[in-house]
């Protein structure tokens, strides 16, 4: 913020995205017509104020001479209470865009990082003036190193996707679920980051374009961090009271350490819309879940039925060797590549299976 500039600069900033429909209500209105269109404008935006009537008066005279201006001195003589304080504040945070950019590389600042658990830790990059990031449901962002960064063998930046844990619709932060793999170039570049470091980052890049109740019941399969664009799902549905699809989650791991967000998963259960089987490579004693890898035979147990057509709906991320083995790999971002291994095997259709 520029110093130099008076505070109702500012405010006046805000307001102005209000002035336009404020402006047309005066064209061709008498007095009152302006403050009826001008009520209607703050109501519709939900900005609504207690009932006051000295309040209501004064708010009326303020909106009454039109745009920013007007706002701007309602404001600044008081006009203003708690909640409809809150609700600019939100207006100031976007300022008419997200925080990440499809287009371009944006250098974040990591916040915070969480140790998680043996290999994995969860790092928390600040998102300016409390804006949101600009991510949807069942999308990604790519990340590449700043300053000096990775390069594949062939001296070329690293850039890898990721997909945040919180909701897309979080404000202010950006979680990063990262697993660290020893040879892996990024994950372990992320690993030496110090809190106060930067990261670019760039997106969102949309995959499946989820919508509630197209489908009766999903198929959710992962494999150890490949969770992480499964749970960005799971959370859109489970925070949906109106969604009533069905979800049956495969989630594949080395071991019971290695499950990653496990006490999220145990809420979830709670939600008689989710069910999910935990498998498992060397299974505890007392184990209760599955051990091995995912099967066709598990497919067929587990998942939705494939009569089901066009109300059902498979997804998989996880490591190249579980898609291979699940329902091969995809050829490129935008080509999904033939459905074969246990899927395939199992009945389901190209349409019915979406790869992460």
């Amino acid at each position: 913020m520029d110093q130099s500039l008076p505070p109702f600069y500012y405010q006046a900033r805000i307001m102005f995205r209000f002035s336009n429909s404020l402006v047309n209500a005066t064209r061709g209105t008498g007095r009152m017509s302006v403050m009826r269109n001008a009520r209607s404008a703050v109501q519709a935006r939900q900005y609504s104020v207690p009932t006051k009537s000295a309040q209501s008066s004064n708010t009326a005279l303020y909106l009454s001479l039109g745009g920013a201006a007007g706002l701007g001195l309602w404001y600044a003589m008081g006009g203003m209470n708690g909640d409809l304080r809150s609700k600019l504040s939100e207006v100031r945070a976007d300022d008419g865009e997200f925080a990440l950019n499809k287009d371009e590389f944006r250098s974040f600042k990591l916040k915070e990082i969480q140790p998680y658990n043996h290999d994995s830790s969860v790092y928390v990059f600040e998102l300016p003036d409390n804006k949101k990031s600009g991510l949807t449901v069942c999308s990604c962002l790519v990340v590449r190193g700043a300053g000096d960064e990775p390069k594949d063998d062939n001296g070329k930046p690293v850039i890898r996707p990721y997909t945040p844990i919180n909701p897309p619709d979080s404000r202010g932060e950006l979680e990063l679920l990262i697993k660290h793999y020893p040879q892996g170039k990024m994950t372990q570049y992320l690993k030496d980051l110090k809190v106060g470091d930067e990261l670019k980052l760039k997106g969102p890049n949309p995959k499946f374009p989820y919508k509630a109740n197209e489908f009766n019941e999903i198929g959710l399969i992962a494999g150890g961090a490949g969770v992480t664009p499964i749970w960005q799902l799971v959370q859109e549905i489970s925070s949906n009271p109106e969604d009533k699809t069905k979800v049956t989650i495969l989630y594949a791991n080395k071991s019971k350490e290695d499950i990653l967000l496990a006490e999220k998963w145990s809420q979830i259960e709670k939600d008689s819309r989710f069910k999910i089987v935990h498998f498992l490579d060397n299974a505890p004693s007392g184990w209760s879940g599955e051990t091995g890898y995912i099967s066709k035979e598990a497919v067929q147990k587990y998942l939705p039925s494939t009569d089901l057509g066009e109300k059902v709906k498979v997804f998989v991320c996880g490591p190249p060797g579980q898609m291979k083995a699940i329902s091969g790999p995809k050829k490129s971002m935008t080509d999904q590549g033939p459905l074969v291994g246990a899927l395939a095997d199992a009945g389901y259709s190209a349409e019915q299976v979406y790869k992460f």
